[in-house]
């Protein structure tokens, strides 16, 4: 690090990621800067170890081989979208929101000795994270002792860094696959001025399952040498995920390498691994991907020769494979900055610094159920109306006005939907609004129903009953074991002041 740059806290930004999250800052000179943990680490492993023989919670490196699997958490963010999640570490359940404030509260610790108090950040989330996901991580903000000014999508302050470091130009395509997301995202950069046309991608395909089809390689081999499944611990199966990574990032250099696989006790099984079978076994991840970016291109009506550069994010666009099928597929070499694991965060920090115009679009539709007449076969059946689309710019705030259909109602109800499907089988209900209104109502009462979707992309619904002139508005809250209230998250923000985090 430049002494002779001032570096202080007032632009932060923190990827939080699946495998690894980081912390930057924007020197005084405008450069955006990795500030590295206690340990010297510019990246801090996303792994929590709750010790219980000490008051401490290990994050980062220490806690990958710190000692029992079973107080040990790993991948929290694939789970920051689902309700009903928790981990139980000794007869105490955890949220995914409270695993990952422990993982800021060790940024906000160990990189504040370097640049000063922490405070304000700015934390990079997955462009395709949904309601759930990004409340949950401003409420592990709040738990860490942040305040988490904005939430930026991760391909956009990616886009940022190579928009500042490289002065990339035109329509681009941020390809970004991480420990545990992908996100496509396609942008135009002009200038000082970033617009976001569309984001498409996965909450559940990253690096994570290049590592589980590494595992499955390694145990079919070990029963075919052996003549017998592998056995191991919990322990040993931690073990085998961290050596999956590292012969996938191997993987990625040479063309085989040689792992001892199994126990003293069961048997040891020296076994050869070549980039060719990883590239076999991968082979329809990477198609995934493909059918993402074909997906991508379609919803705006874009063809891969208009697209000026393909921007590779996430450690996992190391693999040799993701580089030659996106050359093939676009009939360019994609860009890479080379740390392609850090250009998140120090995007967030440089989005902090507003240093460029971001016009960003909302990353799901949000509707509401209703009778809905077939104009071909005039069938009435109960079918998701969509009110905002998806990639709509944002922030915005869109209506639409129903009818009721039964009279003396005395409730209206909305419920909330999610999705961009017709069929309400296949979106997600988020919420719901009830609105009491006079009796002795005839049917075919107008009802407007509002969504405002701010720049976090958090949404807001409104009913408004034109007959009686009343109004209800709420905040979209889920319910579920692995949903905070505002007051869990105070009383937790008071515990994690007193938790050692190490």
């Amino acid at each position: 690090m430049d002494k002779r740059t001032k570096i202080t806290a007032d632009y932060v930004g923190i990827d939080l990621g699946t495998s690894s999250s980081a912390l930057a800052i924007v020197r005084e000179n405008g450069l955006p800067e990795i500030v590295p943990n206690a340990d010297g680490e510019r990246l801090t492993p996303s792994i929590v170890f709750f010790d219980e023989h000490e008051d401490v919670k290990l994050v980062g490196s220490a806690a990958k081989t710190a000692g029992d699997p079973a107080n040990t958490v790993h991948y929290i963010k694939r789970h920051m979208d689902d309700p009903d999640y928790t981990v139980e570490i000794a007869g105490e359940e955890w949220t995914p929101a409270e695993i990952s404030a422990l993982i800021l509260a060790k940024l906000k610790k160990d990189c504040s000795r370097l640049i000063g108090d922490i405070e304000d950040v700015v934390i990079a989330v997955p462009a395709n994270f949904n309601e759930l996901a990004r409340s949950a991580t401003e409420a592990a903000a709040k738990m860490a002792g942040l305040n988490a000014v904005r939430l930026v999508n991760e391909p956009t302050a990616a886009a940022l860094y190579y928009a500042h470091t490289q002065g990339i130009q035109g329509r681009v395509m941020v390809y970004d696959l991480g420990g545990g997301t992908l996100d496509i995202t396609v942008m135009e950069i002009v200038d000082d001025r970033i617009d976001i046309l569309l984001s498409e991608g996965a909450t559940h395909l990253g690096g994570f399952d290049f590592d589980a089809t590494i595992t499955d390689l390694l145990m079919k081999a070990y029963r075919e040498q052996k003549g017998r499944n592998l056995q191991f611990s919990e322990y040993h199966e931690r073990n085998m995920l961290v050596l999956s990574e590292e012969t996938k990032k191997v993987l990625s250099k040479l063309n085989r390498v040689t792992e001892s696989v199994g126990t003293k006790k069961n048997g040891i099984a020296d076994i050869e691994i070549t980039r060719e079978d990883f590239e076999a076994a991968t082979r329809r991840l990477i198609t995934r991907t493909i059918m993402l970016v074909e997906q991508a291109l379609k919803a705006i009506g874009a063809t891969v020769d208009d697209i000026d550069d393909v921007l590779l994010v996430g450690g996992s666009t190391r693999i040799p494979m993701v580089v030659e099928t996106l050359t093939e597929q676009f009939g360019k070499k994609p860009v890479s900055c080379g740390n392609v694991d850090e250009c998140v965060a120090l995007g967030a920090a440089l989005y902090a610094h507003q240093s460029l115009q971001v016009s960003e679009v909302c990353n799901h539709s949000y509707g509401t159920l209703a009778l809905i007449e077939d104009a071909v076969t005039g069938e009435v059946k109960v079918q998701n109306s969509i009110v905002i689309p998806k990639n709509t710019p944002i922030p915005c705030s869109m209506s639409q006005t129903y009818v009721t259909s039964e009279e003396n109602e005395k409730y209206i109800e909305v419920e909330i939907t999610q999705g961009e499907d017709k069929d309400p089988r296949y979106v997600d209900i988020v919420g719901t609004i009830v609105l009491e209104v006079p009796e002795g109502r005839a049917a075919g009462c107008e009802v407007t129903v509002t969504y405002s979707y701010d720049e976090n992309q958090r949404v807001q619904a409104e009913i408004y009953d034109a007959e009686s002139g009343l109004s209800y508005k709420i905040d979209i809250e889920y319910q579920g074991r692995g949903v905070l209230t505002d007051a869990d998250v105070e009383r937790k923000s008071a515990y994690l002041k007193k938790v050692r985090v190490a």
